[in-house]
């Protein structure tokens, strides 16, 4: 069954060739300033798992995609203007955040109009592998920075009174005798986080997961993440409270981070198996020969909530864009490749 549906489709059915011609016209309108905030994204620490990201979502899409299946539809279309939208309004303010939007929903036109290899569904769900990428905008991701640093510092102060460790905490410091720990971006775990959403997202993408239990497997994530952190910070005070070693400096302070960090990846992983078990497809056992008609419907819906099911034929294709059309497109691709670009070239 794997085999039958990994077959390419029939190449005389194939779209004509300027589509893609078009999307890669527009695609590569968008590089200048994506470049530019792929610098900006390099220069915060807790957002360098990018090029992991961009490879993942390449990867997987060059191994999953049916040769020939190529289908465009009004939801597509609609994509692709906002991408143009966002594009244009990016160039002329300009901003590399709104280019680089632009570039992930037009992403995400193109893996929904190639069909999965071997489930019935479109690739559209790769594109939570770079929309976990996109920066929080307006400088949101320093007050989620703050708040993470707020709350393991209160946290991990009322974990170390409950095992009865005299100290002070103020603000996001804990203070000791003889001793001030400072809770700062690297303690509070927002490196951590974000990697273990960018691990639970490429769990989620690798196993083709439906949204609900993408959702929970995200949601696991950031528990654990902040957990671990915690019991990190935990660790470190109760190490110089009774022994008088210092772990919040040195290679140490790297060693428990990166402890605490593969902890967390797999508890992901084990949570993700867990909602695997849960999620998994229910069976109609209610007789041999059951027709469609006297199905269970709760059992149809929860499969259809829950579960992909294989593909058990090649996928069909809608008719190819007729050649004229297809110029056309071409041309006002080109068009707004060349303006843009030279709009964002002349900001740079």
């Amino acid at each position: 069954m794997k085999q039958m549906a990994a077959e390419p489709i029939d190449g005389k059915s194939s779209p004509f060739p300027g589509h893609l011609v078009a999307l890669g016209l527009l695609g590569l309108a968008h590089l200048p300033f994506v470049a530019v905030q792929c610098q900006t994204l390099w220069r915060l620490e807790y957002y360098q798992f990018f090029p992991f990201a961009f490879a993942a979502f390449a990867y997987l899409f060059h191994q999953r995609a049916v040769r020939g299946s190529f289908r465009w539809g009004l939801i597509n279309s609609a994509l692709v203007a906002l991408d143009v939208a966002l594009l244009v309004a990016g160039a002329l303010y300009p901003s590399p955040f709104l280019v680089y939007v632009g570039a992930v929903v037009l992403c995400f036109a193109v893996s929904r109009s190639y069909a999965d290899n071997e489930f019935d569904c479109s690739l559209g769900y790769l594109i939570l592998l770079l929309v976990i990428t996109i920066r929080i905008p307006l400088g949101y991701d320093a007050e989620v920075i703050a708040w993470l640093q707020t709350v393991t510092t209160r946290v991990g102060s009322r974990l170390l009174n409950f095992f009865g460790f005299l100290h002070l905490r103020q603000g996001n410091v804990i203070e000791f005798p003889d001793k001030r720990f400072l809770v700062e971006e690297a303690c509070s775990g927002v490196q951590s986080l974000f990697t273990v959403l960018f691990l639970g997202t490429l769990v989620i993408c690798g196993y083709r997961r439906k949204l609900l239990h993408a959702v929970l497997v995200l949601g696991t994530g950031f528990a654990c993440a902040g957990l671990m952190n915690v019991l990190r910070i935990f660790i470190i005070s109760v190490a110089w409270s009774q022994s008088q070693v210092d772990l919040s400096t040195g290679w140490q302070h790297d060693a428990i981070g990166y402890a605490a960090l593969a902890a967390a990846a797999f508890l992901v992983f084990s949570a993700d198996a867990f909602w695997d078990f849960f999620f998994f497809a229910v069976p109609d056992t209610r007789g041999m020969g059951v027709s469609s008609i006297h199905r269970n419907p709760l059992i149809v819906l929860w499969n259809r909530v829950f579960w992909r099911p294989p593909r058990q034929s090649a996928p069909k294709r809608k008719p190819g864009i007729r050649p004229g059309l297809s110029a056309m497109l071409m041309a006002g691709a080109a068009l707004v490749c060349v303006s843009t670009m030279a709009l964002q070239v002349m900001a740079l």
